[in-house]
């Protein structure tokens, strides 16, 4: 029986090994491309935003960031047995995305920004068009007079035209550059009219004030929808609130929660059904326009 059991063990651990020697250049292939992915964005994304980051600063940013959260998740959870090794790993993945999130809220802001001085540039090249001045030269008043990011937005169009290519083109990488559908309607506005000619002064105006109109209506709804991101965040905050004032009013009450392996489980769970519930929120009380 011994011998059978022995060539039995043998077997499956052959049967393991060849699997991960065949499946590990597959496997290592993909990982490889999503970690390229992810570095590209995160590089692509602070190029955007004038502020050139090396591949290899990055990828030290992003190893370092996993190793702080997974050492803090190791420090919380000391002497829990595996739900240690638990607390380690889904920390330690959740600082691999932190580098991304913070490229990504830190665009969105950026965009958000420009899209609130988009009308003031369009009002104040319509103004630039009806004194006299030309498109480049309304468009170098705008570089001079507004501040960022759309002064580098523009002055970044200025730039490729002195260096050979045409404003079309120009204009063209820019609505690549920015997604943004204000920007997307006022450039394609000029790439017809250069074409079929009309008043450029009276067709920016024309955008800025429906620009404006559907800001207000943006305000009214934000407005509208503050009780509810107030509420979420109360939701959220308040079981660290309640862990922490029953920490100290009556810390024996709380001790099986934070000394036992039963108890950061359930903090696992919680946390997982916060995170759930704050993408859900999110999601509910964003409204497009």
């Amino acid at each position: 029986m011994g011998p059978k059991i022995s060539l039995q063990y043998v077997l499956i651990f052959g049967f393991i090994a060849a699997s991960l020697y065949f499946l590990f250049p597959v496997v290592e292939e993909k990982l490889l491309k999503k970690i390229n992915a992810y570095v590209d964005h995160c590089q692509n994304l602070s190029y955007k935003m004038y502020e050139e980051i090396e591949k290899i600063n990055l990828i030290l940013i992003i190893v370092l960031c996993i190793i702080v959260f997974a050492g803090i998740g190791f420090v919380i959870t000391r002497g829990q047995g595996w739900v240690q090794y638990l607390f380690t790993f889904s920390f330690g993945f959740l600082g691999l995305y932190m580098p991304k999130i913070y490229f990504n809220v830190k665009w969105e802001k950026r965009l958000d920004k420009f899209n609130e001085q988009l009308v003031d540039a369009l009002t104040l090249l319509s103004n630039s068009l009806k004194s006299g001045l030309n498109l480049t030269q309304a468009i170098q008043i705008l570089v001079t007079e507004m501040p960022n990011p759309i002064s580098q937005e523009f002055g970044t169009v200025m730039s490729q035209e002195k260096l050979g290519r045409t404003i079309d083109e120009a204009f063209e990488a820019m609505m690549e550059r920015i997604p943004s559908e204000d920007l997307s309607i006022a450039i394609n506005s000029i790439l017809i009219l250069r074409e079929t000619g009309g008043d450029l002064s009276e067709t920016f105006e024309t955008i800025s004030n429906t620009i404006r109109q559907r800001r207000k209506i943006e305000g009214k709804i934000q407005s509208m929808t503050a009780q509810g991101k107030t509420q979420g965040a109360i939701l959220m905050l308040l079981p660290f609130v309640l862990i922490i004032a029953m920490h100290y009013l009556n810390p024996t009450y709380i001790l099986p929660l934070i000394k036992t392996e039963l108890g950061w489980i359930f903090i696992f769970i919680m946390l997982i059904f916060q995170t759930v519930g704050f993408f859900w929120m999110r999601k509910i009380i964003k409204i497009d326009v």
